[in-house]
């Protein structure tokens, strides 16, 4: 390309961004794939070999690794733009291009830390078997006003058109992320988190007057803010707060003392310092934060990154263990906010437990039931509880946890009776801390389906659990503990973008007083509503300190 590139003002980069333009022929995309990465200081690692190239109707660009799929949006608007100092590409399509690319995709703009140099693009000779009319760009490192190069960078080329038939692109996702993108901490902490509840909130096995979590901020070198949330429950997860916010800070201090690495190994990193089910949700916490801060240094959305394959969720809601009277109030309520299925707390009083399900029954009679005993029934009370909802001409959708966690036997038994006897779902909540729970669940035919949660698991666990009980054909349910919508807007993305929950369990923050988080999901009635913000889009605001 001959042309002199010209100077962008794209996102407020000013002079420090040149772009330059690469014509397309008016019915194809150009496939161009950069090979090679910006290395801007010692300390910076490149990153692994960089794949394959897009198929012809979309385009991509590949930066350290990872592949960025770009749709134009109006008529040759110049998009593809990845603005980031360490490189900078700016494609023009034409209109008709613009109708057939997907809708799906949408641009991204990458992390601006990874380069101090700004570049600039110039021509090169077409190689052999260059079919298009347009010259190969080749980017080169530019030093700007003021400015010189460094003598660690490297080129970055463009590579020729492939040719026909175009091999299909690897899917971009969290999976290839953890790969490829390099991951820089600039500073991470962890504090405590405690938000009063509305009303107690009792189960069969605790009862909480107010959230005592733990908030985790991640800062990147490129200025990116991640957050993320540790909830802690005793009865549930192995950490109560003082234990989770100590173990979250020495996870904190690893990544603060760590080299820039790919986000996996630094992932693992935080698993080496947290193992187990005993660290599990302080673990979560650091891995919330440090994923949401690559997600908003690429500016892309959690559900985008987990798979795409929705932008919302719709939850139940919780009554927790009250009296008849109290659980009719509250089933009256969240029949007027429309929620269609309500989860019960049983598990502490059979007898009470039939009359709290009586008193819904007359207030919501078109409700759905999720019964969650929370460990608290023997396997005979548990078959007992559904004889007696059939004489009522009640049945539950799910039985969640209708046993002791250790009680497997009995968790088989329920789950035979319940599904053979009354079509029932049993759900394996408390049983299942680790991928051997899951396997030993899935190959003994335990339950139906297993509840995912964060806090219990971890999210490197929980994808792992996802992934086993995907392959058995096990259905799966995701829930929370008692959590602020950082926790549980992670949580939502992940669902959403995965598809593969049937039971959706993520209303606890609708339990809270007050919401101390700004921005994240938006929440109407049982529908929650994933944006295009980046991350899961949630932030707190502690200690005076408002950055995101």
């Amino acid at each position: 390309m001959g042309n002199k590139p010209r100077s962008n003002n794209l996102h407020g980069q000013g002079d420090d961004l040149l772009c330059a333009e690469v014509p397309l022929p008016p019915d194809r995309c150009q496939r161009i794939s950069v090979v090679e990465s910006v290395e801007s200081t010692p300390r910076r690692r490149r990153g692994p070999t960089c794949r394959s190239v897009s198929p012809c109707d979309d385009c991509v660009v590949l930066l350290d690794g990872i592949a960025h799929t770009t749709v134009p949006a109006g008529n040759a608007t110049p998009l593809g733009c990845l603005v980031s100092p360490s490189l900078v590409f700016l494609r023009r399509f034409p209109a008709n291009l613009a109708a057939r690319l997907p809708v799906s995709a949408s641009p991204v703009v990458m992390d601006p830390s990874l380069s101090s140099s700004p570049l600039r693009l110039s021509a090169t000779p077409a190689g052999p078997g260059a079919t298009l009319t347009t010259p190969k760009p080749t980017l080169v490192a530019a030093a700007g006003p003021g400015r010189q190069p460094t003598t660690t960078t490297t080129c970055l080329r463009a590579i020729s058109p492939s040719p026909s038939p175009p091999t299909p692109v690897e899917s971009f996702g969290f999976d290839a992320l953890k790969e490829t993108f390099s991951v820089d901490v600039a500073a991470a902490d962890a504090r405590p988190l405690d938000v009063p509840l509305a009303a107690p909130f009792t189960i069969a096995s605790s009862r909480l007057v107010a959230v005592s979590n733990v908030a985790v901020r991640v800062e990147l070198r490129s200025g990116a803010v991640g957050w993320g949330e540790a909830p802690v429950l005793p009865s549930v997860t192995a950490e109560d707060q003082p234990a989770a916010l100590d173990a979250a800070g020495r996870a904190c201090a690893a990544l603060e003392g760590a080299s820039a690495a790919p986000l996996g190994a630094l992932l693992q990193d935080v698993a080496s310092v947290l193992p187990g089910h005993a660290f599990a949700s302080a673990r979560a916490g650091v891995e919330m934060a440090l994923i949401d801060a690559v997600a908003n240094s690429i500016r892309i959305p959690l559900w985008r990154l987990f798979g795409g394959a929705s932008d919302s969720v719709t939850t139940d809601i919780t009554i927790p263990i009250v009296t008849p009277n109290e659980a009719a109030q509250l089933a009256a309520k969240y029949r007027g906010q429309g929620f269609q299925t309500l989860k019960l707390k049983v598990g502490k009083n059979l007898n009470s437990d039939i009359e709290v399900l009586k008193a819904i029954r007359l207030v919501h009679p078109d409700c759905s039931f999720i019964l969650d005993a929370n460990e608290g029934y023997t396997a005979n009370q548990a078959i007992e509880v559904l004889d007696r909802l059939n004489e009522m001409g009640v049945t539950p959708v799910l039985f969640e946890q209708p046993v002791h966690r250790d009680d497997w036997d009995g968790l088989r038994d329920v789950s035979s009776v319940a599904m053979e006897k009354y079509k029932v779902a049993v759900a394996a909540d408390e049983s299942c801390r680790s991928l051997l729970d899951a396997q030993k669940i899935i190959q003994g035919n335990l339950a139906h389906v297993i509840n995912i949660k964060l806090a219990k698991l971890g999210i490197l666990g929980a994808l792992e659990i996802i992934d086993a009980a995907r392959k058995a054909n096990i259905s799966l349910m995701i829930g929370g503990m008692v959590e602020t919508r950082i926790a549980m807007g992670f949580a939502g993305h992940l669902a959403a973008g995965l598809g593969c929950f049937s039971f959706v369990d993520l209303d606890t923050p609708l339990l809270l007083s007050e919401d101390p988080v700004y921005g994240g999901y938006e929440a109407f009635g049982p529908l929650y509503k994933f944006t295009n913000a980046r991350g899961h889009g949630g932030f707190l605001h502690l200690d005076n300190d408002a950055s995101k």
